[in-house]
């Protein structure tokens, strides 16, 4: 029998390379699943800022505020206002009221007496 000079190496057969095929997208497939459900289970972002409606509180109560007037017959100082960007302020009445008459931008929360501090001094 003669021997050939080089030896070459049988051919894969077509099962064997089928099932290559398979195993390689089997493991593309599996690392693809994993990352998205690593993904899906990240925790949802946090809120950027303070709860508004407790800011909203939080500044009525220190500037003694009001969304229906004062039944005692008092007269407003300030104003609480949301910007036409969502931030809420406090102004001066006269500032809050040409708000609410639509003369200036910005929507009127409230009417306000003013914090305590400033009526002692």
């Amino acid at each position: 029998m003669p021997v050939p000079d080089r030896l070459v190496a049988p051919a894969p057969s077509r099962a064997v390379l089928r099932g290559l095929r398979l195993f390689r997208w089997g493991a593309l497939a599996t690392v693809v699943s994993v990352a998205l459900g690593v993904h899906g289970q990240a925790e949802p972002a946090s809120p950027a800022g303070p709860d508004p409606v407790a800011q909203v509180a939080d500044l009525m109560a220190d500037h003694r505020c009001s969304t229906t007037g004062f039944l005692d017959g008092s007269l407003p100082s300030a104003a609480l206002l949301r910007t036409p960007r969502g931030q809420l302020r406090v102004v001066g009445f006269a500032r809050g009221w040409a708000a609410h008459e639509g003369v200036r931008p910005g929507t009127l929360v409230a009417v306000c007496l003013g914090t305590r501090a400033a009526e002692d001094a």
